[in-house]
């Protein structure tokens, strides 16, 4: 990671292969990974000080009593993953059990988004684990299930998972791992779904975030975790013949 820094210039603190940015502060930071100067603990640190100062008061994250969740829908048009805005998308958000994925009463939120694709607010409590559904005409409906928001947030933003294609025919249900916030590091990170350690994740220099399992038609409705480190999400086989998949969508 490079801040840029007028007054002061270091060199990088462990040898790496990589020119130095002349005029700003030049951090290694480990094993972070290249999504991860964004988004990680020890990164955040590093902006936090540059920015402000001074130390950080804490690194973890404050919960808030009451959490609204809201977001943009964006689309898939052709299996294309696009930015624009989708109108008229179904959203529905409920409590699940951090166990089975199993819901946990009615659907917290109904909603379709609006013309410039904004959904929500939902209001949840910042203990829930969470499925939320995005149903959009000629798109795969994908059921995403997430860690407990600790805080509000309105860029949660929701786009349709990939239509079900060639490598997908004859399985009875598609359970997706993403970490849109870094990446799958082995052997630095413990990466687990359904209980063992992925197949199309490679070892080495982290370059993978997403992971697919395809299950039995016999297997559809069952739980299936998905474990990155710490974070622990479980979801449900939904069947593919209906045009389904879930995906278990890290935080951290």
């Amino acid at each position: 990671m490079a801040v840029s820094s007028p007054s002061r210039a270091r060199q990088p603190a462990s040898p790496r292969k990589a020119p130095a940015l002349k005029g700003a502060t030049n951090l290694a930071l480990g094993a972070v990974d290249h999504r991860e100067t964004a988004f990680h603990p020890r990164a955040f640190r590093e902006i936090y000080k540059f920015i402000a100062g001074r130390e950080p008061d804490r690194i973890s994250i404050t919960p808030e009593a009451e959490v609204k969740l809201s977001g943009l829908v964006t689309g898939t048009p052709g299996g294309v993953q696009t930015n624009r805005p989708v109108a008229g998308a179904s959203v529905e958000v409920y409590r699940v059990s951090p166990e089975s994925g199993e819901r946990i009463g009615g659907a917290i939120h109904t909603l379709q988004s609006a013309e410039d694709g904004r959904w929500g607010p939902a209001k949840v409590d910042p203990s829930w684990h969470l499925e939320i559904v995005l149903t959009s005409a000629g798109s795969t409906t994908t059921h995403f299930y997430r860690s407990p928001f600790p805080r509000s947030s309105d860029i949660v933003h929701l786009r349709a998972a990939r239509p079900l294609g060639p490598a997908d025919a004859g399985a009875g249900a598609i359970v997706l791992m993403s970490r849109p916030r870094g990446y799958f590091g082995l052997p630095r990170d413990v990466v687990l779904l359904d209980g063992r350690e992925p197949a199309d994740v490679k070892a080495g220099a982290p370059t993978d975030s997403t992971s697919t399992l395809r299950l039995s038609a016999a297997e559809v409705g069952r739980p299936v975790a998905a474990l990155f480190n710490q974070e622990r999400i479980v979801a449900r086989a939904w069947p593919a013949a209906e045009n389904r998949i879930a995906i278990a969508e890290l935080t951290y």
